[in-house]
This record gives structure tokens, sequence and C-alpha cells, in this order.
């Protein structure tokens, strides 16, 4: 009897050391899973820091290079707003990888659906960079428009777009007239954080002497720029 009784002990002590030998495998193999996920988390996290950090630098050379042909355009005549017309849509051409792009020039120029090309082209590249997804919706300013007002709307819409397409799900944006000045209209759906910073936006309009309202709403952020026309 005392033979059967050390058997079954001795039976119960390996199924005991079977059974947690088993379960420490599997809070190993657990660990280890656990650990495998965190890591790439944290790279993960790591990759995303880094693209904001290069989003933030891009925006702020945006804003840098946007300054410096504000500066320009606002004492420029009628020749000299043409030929920096001209240059951006060189600029656009080159960053597009494409021939040189056709542009407005010459006495019957119309300058208004050359805008119209260049902030299209503007919404393409910044798609592609961005990821955002964003459109014209209309583009009414009647004719003439001129070189000097066309670069005005246009310096507008790459200001706003950079700033509002890396937190918003979409862009729609329409440029028309109302009374004497041109009007931008830039509506960032999906957006829930609060308004950028007004004043470093109204920094950059004030110097096309224009003036900036920044509407949000449940899911939506509207921001509309008044130009007076040139």
């Amino acid at each position: 009897m005392t033979w059967i009784v050390a058997i079954a002990a001795a039976a119960a002590i390996v199924i005991v050391v079977v059974v947690a030998a088993v379960w420490i495998r599997r809070l190993r193999a657990q660990v280890v899973s656990e650990q495998r996920d965190l890591d790439d988390a944290r790279r993960s996290t790591q990759h995303l820091e880094t693209r904001v950090s290069t989003l933030r630098q891009e925006l702020s050379e945006q804003h840098r290079a946007n300054a410096e042909l504000t500066a320009k355009l606002r004492g420029a005549g009628d020749a000299r707003a043409n030929g920096l017309w001209q240059l951006e849509r060189l600029r656009q051409s080159r960053l597009a990888g494409t021939p040189t792009l056709p542009t407005a020039n010459g006495p019957g120029m119309n300058v208004g659906a050359d805008l119209g090309a260049a902030i299209s082209l503007e919404l393409e590249l910044m798609r592609e960079e961005v990821g955002t997804y964003a459109e014209v919706t209309g583009i009414d300013l009647g004719n003439p428009v001129s070189p000097r007002e066309a670069l005005a709307v246009l310096r507008v819409v790459q200001e706003l777009a950079a700033t509002l397409a890396k937190r918003a799900d979409e862009l729609k944006i329409s440029v028309d007239r109302d009374g004497d000045v041109a009007r931008v209209i830039v509506q960032a759906a999906g957006w829930s954080d609060a308004a950028p910073n007004h004043a470093t936006l109204e920094q950059g309009v004030a110097a096309l002497d224009g003036t900036i309202e920044l509407r949000p709403e449940t899911g939506m952020l509207t921001a509309e720029v008044r130009l007076p026309s040139a």
C-alpha cells in the first residue's frame, strides 16, 4: 500500500512539474511576443516623431519662402510681377518633374486660367507629399486678373494648404471675387484640433494687405482670406 501511495505522489509531482514547465514556456513566449510588440511600437513612435519633425521643418521653410516672395511682390510693378509669376510657374514645373509649363504671357494673356492650373498643380504636389486629398471647387475672379493678384492668391493657397493639410482629412478650395476684393476660402474637413496659430497666418496675409478669418466648427475648419484687388 505504501508503494502505491509513493507512486501516486511521484506521479502527481511529475504532473505538477510538467504543467509548470508548460506554463513557464508559454509565459516566456508571451513575454517575448510582448517585448517584440513593444519594440515595434517604439520604432513606430520614433518614425512618427521623425516625420513630425520633418514636416514642421518643411512648413517652416515654406513660411520663409512665402515671406520672401511676399516681400518681393508687395513692391513689384506690373513687369516685375509678371516675371515673378513666370518664375513661380517654372518652380512648379521643376517640382513636378515635367517639361516647362506653358504660362500666360504677352497681350491677351489669360492669367486667370493659368492661376487655376497653378493651384491644381500645387494641390497635386501637396497630395503626393502629405497624403491629404485636396481639390479646387471653383475659381471665378473674372477678367482681367493681373499677375500680381494671381501670385498673391496662389501664395495664400500655398500657405493655407501647407498649414491645414497635415491635420485635416480633406481640403476644398474656392477662389472668387467679392466686390473689390479677391476671396480665398479653404475648408478643412475632419479637423478636430484647435485652430492654428492665427498670428502666424495673419502676418503673411497682412503683408499682402489682406485679412484672414478662421471659423472652427465641429469636424471642420474654414479659413477665409480677403485680398484687395491689385
